[in-house]
């Protein structure tokens, strides 16, 4: 009896969230005064470029006037070039400095312990040649063992100064 209650009350709530949950899925979100504003701009700036006639503009800021999603403001901008109008700067451009310092830090860190690891390697090498001595294949072992770490933190390195470079 208690789930059937719980029914009647979730499913007319989930029926009245519906077309939000489906205007959202399809990218129809919806648009405030700035981005109407913006949009106007931009049909005016097309209007005195000669791109759009009179007929054609006032039609169209009619329909960014009484535009409710960013979907209605496409398509009055429909056949214009209007860049990116409707894109919200994406969390990776707002934080791009504090990525910027993390990826720096975990480099020293990388690099660091890169350097204490080449170093105890060279020790365990040096002692390993004045106990027994080091045969070919030992020596190819200890090759490897540095040159994998090696290859792996130059590629951090090269990766760290590509990213670098774009901002």
């Amino acid at each position: 009896m208690r789930y059937w209650k719980l029914l009647v009350w979730l499913v007319p709530l989930l029926a009245r969230q519906l077309p939000r949950l489906a205007e959202v899925r399809s990218g129809a979100t919806s648009a405030g005064d700035l981005d109407r504003e913006r949009a106007a701009a931009t049909l005016r700036e097309r209007y005195a470029g000669g791109y759009l006639s009179l007929d054609e503009l006032t039609r169209r800021v009619g329909t960014v006037v009484t535009a409710r999603s960013h979907r209605d403001l496409r398509r009055a901008l429909a056949g214009l070039s209007a860049g990116a109008l409707f894109e919200r700067p994406q969390p990776r451009e707002l934080f791009a400095p504090g990525r910027a310092l993390a990826r720096s830090a975990v480099l020293v860190f990388v690099s660091g312990a890169y350097v204490v690891f080449t170093l105890t390697l060279l020790l365990v090498l040096a002692l390993t040649l004045l106990i027994d001595g080091v045969s070919g294949s030992e020596l190819v072992g200890f090759l490897l063992v540095w040159l994998i770490p090696t290859y792996l933190v130059s590629r951090l390195w090269r990766r760290n100064r590509g990213a670098a470079s774009r901002f």
